[in-house]
């Protein structure tokens, strides 16, 4: 007598060793000593607007160095865990800020000139759909790129965990190659992803210029290496703003494109825990976030205050350019 097999069941990607980095406990000790004295130096004010002296930081940046080939070059994402004595909101806030300038040029990421953005439920009642931006939110399944509103594009995203959600709140990854293996095989699907789509400038468009650019959401590096720009809502309301809505064609690709997207035999799924944080490569990757349920009511919150168990999910968000 025959026995039917379960089918097998496809499994999300396994986090490879060398994308998981902890700093040497020499490194943590300097790390710790030089973000308790830029919290006394800087109490308040804007994280960003401190001038990070990398020469104070040997052991770290040169950690940072030898790891940055992880990011560049092999898995193109890495989860540097917590560092021992960074505690409260405000110093996850400030190394998550030193981090980011180590690894290259903060990018500004608003109108305001803001390169360091918190990330966490505010409770607004816009939607993303109705112009909210994503990290205003706690709306997920939009898988995207960072600075898909911004024409030039970043080399690295910094994701920093100043407290994780109660349940859930796990960042899915998506690396671009795999995803472009499948669309080569789908040639007709290839050749709409490679043409212009309008993107908007949301958030980042200045007084008298334009709020909307062309961009393909599949380009390649100069060695044929695809890369990737999307964020499917931002691409749609562009479209419906400039009275040029989505085509079927268009929305077919799109739907394609989804669907590979989707596929668990592409994706990473982390959840990072209070201290850890992401870096990936922006344009190499896309990302979204699970559901999330937070253990307090959503408000604003001041890291100069709050304290990080008083707090619901709250990350640091930084752009960098090498």
């Amino acid at each position: 007598m025959s026995t039917a097999l379960a089918p097998t069941q496809p499994r999300t990607l396994e986090v490879p060793a060398e994308a998981l980095h902890a700093f040497s406990p020499q490194t943590q000790r300097e790390l710790a000593a030089h973000v308790a004295e830029l919290g006394r130096l800087h109490p308040t004010g804007r994280v960003d607007a401190i001038e990070v002296d990398l020469g104070a930081l040997p052991l770290f940046t040169a950690e940072i160095e030898a790891s940055r080939g992880v990011i560049d070059s092999t898995t193109h994402f890495i989860v540097y865990d917590r560092v021992e004595g960074v505690d409260s909101l405000r110093a996850q806030g400030l190394y998550a800020w030193v981090l980011g300038t180590a690894l290259g040029r903060p990018m500004v990421q608003n109108t305001d000139g803001w390169r360091l953005i918190e990330v966490y439920d505010r409770g607004i009642r816009k939607t993303i759909e109705e112009g909210a931006r994503y990290h205003q939110t706690k709306q997920g399944s939009y898988m995207h790129n960072d600075a898909v509103n911004d024409v030039d594009p970043i080399d690295y995203l910094l994701l920093s965990c100043g407290q994780s959600a109660h349940i859930g709140g796990e960042s899915i990854l998506v690396d671009a190659k795999p995803v472009h293996e499948v669309l080569v095989r789908h040639p007709d699907v290839l050749a709409i992803l490679t043409q212009d789509f309008w993107f908007e400038k949301r958030g980042m468009a200045l007084s008298g210029e334009t709020g909307f650019f062309r961009s393909p959401i599949i380009r390649y590096t100069p060695e044929g290496e695809p890369l990737v720009r999307y964020f499917r809502t931002y691409i749609e309301v562009a479209h419906e703003k400039k009275g040029e809505p989505i085509t079927a064609e268009q929305r077919d690709a799109l739907d394609f494109f989804d669907a590979v997207l989707d596929q668990s035999s592409v994706q990473y799924r982390i959840r990072l825990e209070r201290g850890q944080t992401l870096v990936s490569a922006d344009d190499r990757f896309l990302h979204t976030r699970t559901a999330f349920y937070d253990r307090f009511e959503p408000r604003e919150i001041d890291m100069t205050v709050d304290e990080a168990d008083e707090a619901n999910r709250y990350m640091f968000r930084m752009w960098s350019a090498k």
